[in-house]
């Protein structure tokens, strides 16, 4: 090749017979051959070797030829090398997923030798060409060359910087934009004519028929794989700036784009391109199904699909499974591990599914079967969203059946629930590296699972960063200074409480001091700090880890859950004796947890004795900060919030925009309310038959603390939160919540008892 080089074919073939085969033709042709029958082996080679030619076959053991394709064009330094598929699958599902995951071209077996030989031979000059498009990323703009002066717009002038601008005008009219939008449309970029009308609220289909309009281009509404033109420009670049090569009339090759804007598509388009080129214009989302992975492709949109739909048609995934499995898509009950593991369409939506969830920034994926199909939801700032409807229901048993084999389940037990594991990154194509708690439970239409994510790369915020009031902050940082003493966070699934301990024990570490930590599950991996997992199935229990660490010689201790009376009592133990210890609870406010470790049987001077603070909790939807709308309170709202009559106020309440989903909503933040006793509070946890209700209220009055109630108010009266989500997850106080130092702090008027209520 170039320096008198020899050019590498590298095959990949399970068939020693064929690669002998390969091996004779090619060498015989001047080719340096390298050759594996192992596609794992085969990986590492190639990395190494840089090959400028590889023949790939498709179905081999172990990782199969797409899989080993999709690795290679993960990595930059081996995703323009052409790959030839030579494989015995002639189908036309098999052609299009040799597109999907980067291949050049498709040979049939079996095959003559000139074609193989006229395959590499023309590839050789495809990685040429590769070569030069790789270099376009990161370059210089070509300078910009004169307009035509007569004629319509063409390709060589409408399109350059002066095209855009005109452009944005011809949009904003074409649009009727009022002149809000169309300001917001003249500060478009080439780069963000998409995301940037998106946020605008324009459509993307509106913005590529109106730059077809403008353009003289006609518009791809869809495209066909079968019309997809292997070879002439490399798949990460396409996938990239969402360009397509494309069969046409007589053998012709044009080109579908996006964004026609984009120099770096425009740049290829003409270096491999004929002088006036045959364009074709198609919004972002007729390009998602070049990203399937694996999945099937449809010719059509399946009845009823929504158009640009990431997800597999249900019926592909069917007629898929029938094919695969040798039978109907329902299994049998008890259905063996391997009935399943091997249904790669099942595999493909069952990940889709879970990587779908986290890049959402869901925290819970629930599968749902009910009488007639199966409901897909992802919980999403603490509201449940149905992202999808599986159809036929029998798809049900697949799923979960695929859960348990991903997380070491009995696949026989229907009747029982069980919790377990999902450790995902070793199951994504992406390497995503999170984990997933499993929950599956018998329900009147099947199993239900449920999954928790736990994303590992998830950092710990700090603690001024978790909504905590000025003066809620200022006594929390002390607190978990002390030397000794009991810290508990309290407050339902799913309220942020092991953030906040997390947060806490950043905050305290130190190479001073010994931390010891028993979760179940361990939710963020800290530096510095030793934390162990539990495994009740073994004996490993919270107070069995409790019991262990006092002999750790710690300073602090941090136990997940008080779950049971033994981990109470030894947890209250071990707060006595010099350490500071820090854990959770399940009750609905903070003086809640004083009658509740006096239910599970710890005598009240061990409770008062022991407290240092709890620290009740529960998180509000933030109000999206791009659309929230502002609006003067009625009378009853000014009540709810606490103002006085002849104050001013202005509050918040969410609209909806791209942003955020149409929601109003976006992200979450949380509300506290600090219980810290003084003596005299101390002494009436003493006494027996005290109720959390009049703990609460000295609390309020002797220790100035602020109900959750009044702190979601507050951030209410900020424009932090809405009044109807603050209602909906905060309970209203039976009496003023509010200390005196807050409502003057605030410069409310007083609230008489019980107007809150």
């Amino acid at each position: 090749m170039d320096n008198g080089k020899r050019p590498v074919v590298f095959c990949v073939d399970d068939d020693p017979d064929l690669l002998a085969w390969m091996d004779l033709a090619l060498s015989d042709q001047g080719f340096e051959i390298q050759t594996e029958s192992d596609a794992v082996k085969a990986l590492g080679r190639i990395r190494t070797v840089l090959p400028d030619v590889l023949l790939l076959d498709v179905t081999m053991p172990g990782m199969d030829g797409y899989q080993l394709c999709e690795k290679l064009q993960s990595s930059a330094d081996t995703s323009y090398i052409p790959v030839i598929f030579v494989t015995g699958l002639a189908g036309e599902w098999e052609r299009s997923r040799a597109f999907t995951v980067g291949a050049v071209d498709y040979l049939v077996k079996p095959i003559a030798e000139e074609a193989v030989l006229r395959a590499v031979r023309d590839h050789l000059g495809t990685r040429r060409k590769f070569s030069d498009v790789k270099k376009i990323s990161g370059s210089t703009p070509p300078r910009e060359t004169s307009a035509r002066s007569e004629g319509a717009p063409r390709w060589d002038a409408a399109l350059q910087s002066s095209g855009f601008a005109r452009f944005k005008d011809f949009l904003a009219g074409r649009l009727a934009l009022p002149a809000e939008k169309a300001k917001g449309v003249a500060r478009l970029t080439t780069g963000s004519v998409y995301s940037g009308t998106s946020e605008l609220g324009i459509p993307a289909r509106k913005v590529a028929e109106a730059i077809s309009a403008f353009l003289s281009f006609p518009l791809a509404p869809r495209i066909e794989p079968s019309q997809v033109r292997l070879g002439v420009l490399p798949t990460p670049f396409c996938l990239t700036n969402q360009v397509l090569a494309v069969g046409g009339e007589g053998g012709t090759t044009g080109f579908v784009v996006s964004n026609p804007f984009n120099w770096e598509a425009l740049e290829a388009i003409r270096r491999v391109g004929e002088a006036s080129p045959r364009i074709s214009i198609a919004e972002p989302a007729a390009f998602e199904p070049l990203r399937g992975g694996g999945a099937r492709p449809a010719p059509a949109p399946a009845p009823g699909a929504s158009a640009g739909s990431k997800t597999p048609s249900i019926e592909q995934i069917r007629a898929e499974l029938h094919l695969e499995l040798g039978g109907d898509a329902a299994p049998a009950e008890g259905a063996p591990a391997e009935a399943v593991d091997d249904a790669g369409p099942l595999i493909e939506l069952v990940n889709h599914l879970i990587e779908t969830a986290y890049e959402s920034g869901a925290s819970d994926i629930h599968i749902e079967p009910t009488e007639t199909e199966v409901i897909v939801r992802y919980r999403i700032d603490g509201d449940l969203h149905v992202v999808d409807r599986l159809n036929p229901k029998e798809v049900s048993r697949r799923v979960i059946a695929r859960l348990k084999v991903m997380s070491g389940l009995d696949l026989a037990e229907h009747r029982l629930p069980q919790d377990g594991r999902i450790r995902f990154k070793p199951f994504s194509r992406k390497g995503s590296d999170f984990d997933l708690r499993l929950a599956v439970i018998p329900v009147n239409h099947g199993e239900k699972a449920c999954m928790r994510i736990l994303d590992k790369q998830k950092s710990v915020l700090p603690l001024e960063k978790l909504g905590f009031s000025a003066r809620n902050l200022s006594v929390y940082r002390q607190k978990i200074r002390a030397p000794y003493g009991m810290i508990l966070h309290v407050g339902p699934t799913g309220s942020g409480k092991s953030m906040s301990l997390y947060a806490a024990l950043n905050e305290v570490k130190d190479a001073t001091v010994n931390i010891q930590t028993a979760e179940d599950p361990i939710e963020y991996t800290l530096p510095d700090i030793n934390q162990l997992q539990v495994h009740p199935d073994i004996g490993l229990t919270f107070s069995r880890a409790l019991r262990s660490f006092l002999r750790m010689d710690p300073d602090v201790i941090l136990v997940g859950e008080i779950r049971d009376p033994e981990t109470a009592k030894i947890a209250i133990e071990a707060s006595l004796t010099g350490h500071l210890l820090l854990s959770t609870l399940h009750t609905n406010d903070s003086a809640s947890t004083v009658t509740r470790f006096i239910e599970m049987g710890i005598e009240p001077y061990l409770v008062s004795s022991s407290l240092l603070l709890v620290c009740a909790q529960r998180l509000l939807r933030r109000l999206c900060p791009d659309c929230r709308e502002a609006y003067a309170p009625e009378a009853e709202e000014r009540r709810i919030v606490g103002a006085g009559g002849g104050e001013s106020l202005t509050l918040y309440r969410p609209r909806g925009c791209a942003r955020c989903m149409n929601t109003g909503y976006r992200g979450r933040i949380a509300v506290h309310e600090i219980f810290v006793p003084n003596d005299a509070l101390r002494q009436a946890m003493n006494r027996r038959g005290v109720s959390s209700e009049e703990l609460k209220r000295m609390a309020v009055e002797d220790c100035g603390m602020t109900s959750l109630y009044w702190d979601a108010m507050d951030k209410v009266r900020q424009g932090i939160c809405s009044i109807p989500d603050a209602l909906q997850n905060v309970r209203r106080d039976e009496f003023d919540g509010r200390p005196p130092w807050a409502a003057r702090a605030a410069g409310l008027a007083a609230v008489g008892a019980g107007s809150a209520s």
